[in-house]
């Protein structure tokens, strides 16, 4: 109801006098009531963190905060600087990781601070004492060893890993980082880092390992219905079953010496855990196995290749930044053998690399659970929304479908497994060389492409969305750009195919030969990995080989595959 139906205009002059009498609003003498000041708080407020692989996390809050911007951080210590002080991961607004250094600074107190965006002159600090060193880091990798039942082409097997604990003495080696997510259908010629943990010097029996959440996505080929998928659908489920696996250490055990670093692999055996029916059982004989890595004499552990994600805390004095991945950040470093690959940088080196910038990283997981990059690969000038995935059917010249195996980063709507429809649209066709000697003739097929025609089920991509995701369903997407991108799957060398440098394969997973394919033609060079074979030469009719390279579709003859690493079985 309106003011004037109460009140006659006398009545608001004697109304308006009063409050400027009175000191009420409007007067001149009168000030608002006062912004409340900035605070920041940081929890915990102080800790102490064991030298060499020791971590602790930590959260800020800041009061009064407009637009909740939030802190930076920053580490200080009147005995160290740089490195020698730790270094700070996974950063964000609100929360840090921080990383103590591999020997205790002199005095051992470092000092962590936030301080607030807004009002810089506002900050809040945390005591961290570094301890001496536990006296051993064991570094864990996955890997899959096998391919799945025969007549299901497993598209995509995702499942957390909640716990890994190494017995007796229930010693966590996910450093208490929690839940992992895994896509295991990538792992079967790599290997995924899981984490560094220190553990004291002993003997271990056994690892426990318990999972959660197992998703799988599949295309139906056996002809009938199976799991609920109808004949040819490519279905995603969430399979039931036993989720927790305990794997004995063989002999008397794993013996861990006292500042000695070793590395523990898993082998997840898809083959074995899923059912008969798709649902899924780890405690079988077989389903997961474990074993002690051999140290190289670099210091070397593993191989982790085709890591990806956005460069940050670029560190050009120590050559160093952290990887962001939508599965964790990573401390990579460099060296005088990493080599550089970008296109538009004519220095190739460290200089090269900017914060930001979306890039692939091949290293080597180092026994004190560094990373050391081999290779450091451009992609992009900054991050976006790119998908890898299988693809797994061809629609017509302007339609394909892909399940995802792999995001850049977070994209919403979309999901990993998820199977989507993709709408090219004008796009870019590009080949990812990868350090590989592709020839020209099917590289400039491809990128010459204006539509699907050099697409084939089984190939690996990467799509850049033009615009957001639709969720459906089903979830479609709109590419403006289609990179190639290196493809994985397991099969037989094809009896009198092997003519050194080459070979073809045969026994093909399903979805090959659910198109038609039965065979595919392997060339080799002298950037091929072979891992327990000498090369070529030491191949034989029928091995199993899981294979990692370019795949060209090769119009009537068989789909040529250029491979960057071979797996013997």
């Amino acid at each position: 109801m309106r003011v004037e139906r109460f009140l006659g205009l006398f009545g608001i002059a004697a109304l308006t006098a009063y409050l400027f009498g009175c000191g009420g609003y409007g007067g001149s003498s009168i000030t608002p009531p006062p912004t409340p000041p900035t605070s920041v708080t940081i929890s915990p407020a102080s800790a102490s963190v064991p030298a060499n692989g020791g971590t602790q996390g930590f959260t800020a809050m800041v009061g009064n905060d407009y637009l909740s911007r939030g802190v930076t951080w920053s580490l200080s210590g009147t005995g160290c600087s740089g490195a020698t002080c730790g270094s700070l991961t996974a950063m964000t607004s609100s929360a840090v990781t921080y990383n103590a250094p591999a020997a205790v600074p002199n005095p051992a107190t470092v000092t962590l601070t936030a301080t607030s965006i807004n009002d810089s002159a506002k900050s809040a600090s945390a005591m961290i004492t570094v301890t001496s060193a536990s006296p051993q880091a064991a570094a864990v990798s996955l890997t899959i060893t096998d391919t799945p039942a025969a007549g299901i082409a497993l598209l995509s097997f995702e499942v957390t890993l909640t716990g890994a604990t190494l017995n007796p003495g229930s010693v966590d080696l996910l450093s208490g980082k929690g839940p992992m997510q895994i896509e295991v259908k990538r792992l079967e010629t790599e290997s995924a880092f899981l984490s560094t943990a220190s553990v004291p010097p002993g003997t271990f029996t056994s690892l426990a390992l318990t999972f959660a959440n197992p998703e799988l996505t599949f295309k139906n080929d056996v002809g009938t219905t199976f799991a609920q998928c109808a004949p040819g659908a490519v279905c995603e489920i969430k399979p039931m079953g036993a989720l927790t696996s305990t794997t004995n250490f063989p002999g008397s055990g794993l013996l861990i010496i006292a500042n000695s670093p070793t590395g523990i692999q898993v082998d997840v055996n898809p083959n074995t855990i899923l059912t008969g029916a798709l649902g899924v059982d780890f405690t079988l004989a077989g389903a997961v196995s474990v074993r002690e890595l051999t140290m190289k004499p670099a210091g070397e552990l593993d191989d982790l290749d085709d890591l990806r994600g956005a460069v940050q805390n670029l560190d050009s004095a120590n050559k160093r930044f952290t990887l962001h991945t939508t599965n964790g950040d990573l401390t990579i470093t460099t060296d005088g053998n990493t080599r550089f690959e970008f296109e538009e940088c004519a220095a190739d080196n460290f200089t090269c690399v900017q914060n930001n910038q979306a890039i692939e990283v091949d290293a080597e997981l180092m026994a004190d659970g560094a990373f050391l990059a081999r290779k450091i690969e451009f992609e992009d000038e900054a991050e976006g929304d790119e998908l890898e995935g299988i693809v797994v059917e061809i629609d017509d010249a302007k339609h394909f479908e892909m399940v995802v195996l792999n995001e850049l980063r977070s994209v919403n709507n979309v999901s990993t497994g998820n199977p989507i429809i993709v709408t090219s649209n004008s796009p870019g066709f590009q080949v990812k060389a990868d350090g590989l000697q592709v020839p020209s003739l099917l590289q400039g097929n491809f990128e010459g492409a204006t539509d699907t025609s050099q697409l084939l089920p089984g190939q690996m991509v990467g799509i850049r969305l033009a615009q957001p995701a639709n969720p459906g369903p089903p979830v479609t997407v709109t590419a403006n750009r289609v990179r190639l991108r290196t493809t994985q799957f397991t099969a037989n060398v094809k009896t009198g195919s092997v003519v050194p440098p080459n070979f073809s394969v045969d026994t093909l997973p399903a979805l090959f030969t659910g198109n038609n394919v039965r065979s595919i033609h392997v060339q080799t060079s002298s950037d091929t990995d072979f891992e327990a074979a000498s090369g070529v030469s030491g191949l034989a009719d029928g091995n199993t080989l899981s294979l990692r390279g370019l795949l060209f579709n090769n119009g009537a003859l068989p789909p040529e595959f250029v491979t960057k690493k071979v797996r013997k079985r």
